[in-house]
């Protein structure tokens, strides 16, 4: 009997040490993501629904397309393939490879393909910024732009979640005569890696474009 107790405590103290271990490692990666450079905006009011009206300043975008599956599929794959990039499988403008600095967030969009894109460093310009070995990946420079968003905890998400977090966006763009841009683009946003950070710590966002001149007709802005 006291073998059998022994045993049980020496079992619950192993795992509310790994417990302990793996939610030190999470935080450690939770915070350490929430320091990496992220693309300049301000918040210019908060909709219904927990949806933010954002304004962009101009940033550069690494991007490649993926035949469009299952959503977490794609994303992954798409990742892998700018990751490489990122990393040094490019040529520098100088000489060699660069290894450059990780930045957030990891974005991916749908459609025809699914496009999954990295911001890259402020430092870069499309002339100063590695070129790309791979062909699957380009640069591209993001204009400035509006965009209503709206910021869930979790996993990352499938298609149905964004769906979901699409509708209370155009809801809430509906509710002050706002107008989505174009076809309505859905942007997905993930600003923690999806292994390390423990789920109830990741920040996703669900975000679409949002028309200009509907913003300016609203009277948030005074900026083109």
């Amino acid at each position: 009997m006291r073998i059998g107790t022994f045993a049980g405590k020496a079992v619950a103290y192993v795992l509310a040490v790994l417990v302990s271990l793996r939610l030190g490692i999470g935080l450690y990666a939770w915070d350490t993501a929430n320091r990496l450079e992220q693309p300049n905006f301000s918040v210019l009011c908060k909709l219904p629904g927990g949806v933010e009206l954002r304004q962009y300043e101009p940033y550069l975008i690494a991007e490649t397309e993926v035949a469009s599956g299952p959503m977490r599929e794609s994303t992954g794959k798409g990742f892998r393939t700018v990751a490489a990039y990122l990393f040094g499988k490019n040529k520098a403008r100088g000489s060699g490879s660069e290894k450059m600095s990780m930045t957030a967030p990891v974005r991916s969009s749908g459609g025809d393909k699914t496009k999954i894109s990295f911001v890259m460093p402020s430092k870069y310009s499309m002339r100063t910024a590695p070129r790309p070995i791979d062909r699957a990946v380009r640069l591209r420079q993001v204009k400035p732009h509006f965009m209503a968003a709206r910021t869930f905890s979790g996993p990352p998400p499938g298609e149905a979640r964004v769906q979901r977090e699409r509708e209370k966006v155009l809801q809430a763009l509906g509710d002050r005569s706002l107008r989505p841009e174009g076809d309505a683009e859905t942007l997905v946003l993930g600003y923690h890696d999806p292994f390390m950070t423990p789920n109830f710590l990741r920040r996703n966002e669900v975000g679409i474009f949002v028309d200009g001149d509907s913003v300016r007709s609203a009277g948030l802005t005074s900026a083109a």
